[in-house]
């Protein structure tokens, strides 16, 4: 009898252990299949990815050669693209009856490329809002024109997602001796490539009110853009630190480049003064542009200066003074200061604060001002944040007796934020 139950026990034991042997080997499940499959999908997709951009890599190469005739780098290399966005907000106080605000702001992006180690092309597009200030009218307009009145950096307004072409052309290199000369073609902006400053120059970061940022005595020309023009410019450098710079430009509508326009001539000196950078430019200007619709033509001249007088304080002057009847203002003056760091929690914050006045002509051909003298103050704080990716810019403005004394108010506040992000 014990050898019946040990035997069946035997039989039983052997039939429990056949569905786990079957099991093992029936290999994964059905799900552990799958995923296995993805993971093999997933990597085939990955390397196809990877021959895709190595085949546009050859193609690009093919292209653009990786190594120029003066032995360039890769054309990866040889690009640069920026970009930027700033919004402004900016509402009047206590302006009549009823305050006037306005919201602007663009998105810039700027691709430059080296051809050659002499040769290169950028292209700089923007896309704006709704512009500044009214530029005429209901006393807001002021000899300034404040920020431009149509836009961010002067650009008039671009209908919503439109792209404009900002700046456009080439640039080219020529060696002279020692002295590399450089030139410029193509649709520019004269202001930013005469009577610049280390601390009033930029109003995405600076300061807003065109008094200090681009002189009102100078009869700016501008496209359809209201910035750029066609132009020519050039520049060289001499010296053995290179510190000195002459520069001149020829600007004009296109179709009418070799007729009346605007030449720009620009003498520009840098050196280091107790350890601090120091520039002083002496620019002058012809203009026949204007003679046509005025009769007249003008001329002018003007001095730029600033100086980094310490870690935390850097100074500014700008003195600009044209003459003929195509311009109202005859004369404007600039001074003010930039901060850096004052507060010890805040050591990349910036404060700025300038002052200054235009000085109206009598008698134009715009008619008779009721006052010959505007005065401009502006003071703006701005907050770098997550390591200056986002700039934040509470400002304020003063002007008093706006568009020399034509307008309802004597004196005009505004206040505004700006945001600026670039990238």
């Amino acid at each position: 009898m014990r050898r019946v139950l040990f035997t069946v026990a035997c039989v039983c034991a052997c039939w429990a252990t056949v569905p786990v042997a079957r099991a093992a080997e029936t290999g994964p499940t059905l799900g552990e299949q799958i995923a296995q499959l993805e993971k093999q999908v997933q990597a085939l997709q990955d390397k196809r990815r990877a021959l895709l951009q190595s085949e546009i890599d050859a193609y690009l190469r093919d292209s653009f050669p990786a190594r120029s005739a003066e032995g360039g780098g890769d054309w990866r290399d040889r690009t640069t693209l920026r970009g930027r966005m700033t919004i402004i907000f900016q509402a009047t106080v206590d302006y009549c009856d009823e305050n006037e605000h306005q919201v602007n702001g663009d998105v810039d992006l700027d691709f430059d490329f080296t051809l050659s180690e002499r040769l290169s092309v950028f292209v700089h597009l923007t896309a704006n809002t709704e512009g500044g200030f009214p530029p005429l009218g209901d006393g807001i307009r002021t000899a300034s024109g404040l920020t431009d009145g149509i836009g961010v950096n002067g650009m008039k307004p671009t209908d919503p997602g439109s792209v404009t072409v900002y700046e456009a052309g080439i640039s080219w290199t020529v060696g002279v001796g020692d002295t590399d000369v450089h030139v410029q073609l193509g649709s520019i902006d004269p202001r930013t490539r005469t009577g610049q400053n280390a601390y009033a120059d930029d109003e995405n970061t600076q300061f807003l009110n065109n008094l200090f940022d681009d002189s009102p005595s100078v009869l700016w020309l501008s496209d359809n853009t209201g910035r750029t023009v066609l132009g020519i410019h050039a520049w060289a450098s001499f010296g053995a630190e290179k510190n000195v710079t002459l520069s001149g430009g020829w600007f004009n509508s296109p179709g009418q480049f070799f007729n009346n326009g605007q030449f720009y001539v620009q003498l520009h000196w840098s050196r280091q003064v107790s350890g601090r950078a120091m520039n002083f430019r002496l620019f002058g200007w012809i203009d026949e542009f204007f003679e046509d619709a005025t009769g007249d033509g003008s001329a002018g001249g003007g001095v730029s200066w600033d100086w980094r007088l310490s870690e935390k304080v850097g100074v500014f002057v700008r003195l600009t003074g044209s003459g003929g009847d195509a311009n109202p203002v005859e004369f404007d003056a600039s001074l003010g200061a930039a901060l850096f760091g004052m507060l010890s929690s805040r050591p990349d914050d910036v404060i700025g604060v300038a002052i200054g006045f235009i000085s109206l002509q009598d008698g134009t051909s715009f008619g008779t001002f009721p006052e010959d003298v505007e005065i401009h103050f502006e003071l703006y704080y701005k907050a770098m944040l997550e390591g200056g990716k986002l700039q934040v810019t509470p400002h304020v403005m003063f002007v008093t007796d706006p568009g020399g004394g034509t307008g309802v108010m004597d004196a005009l506040w505004i206040v505004g934020l700006r945001l600026f992000v670039p990238f």
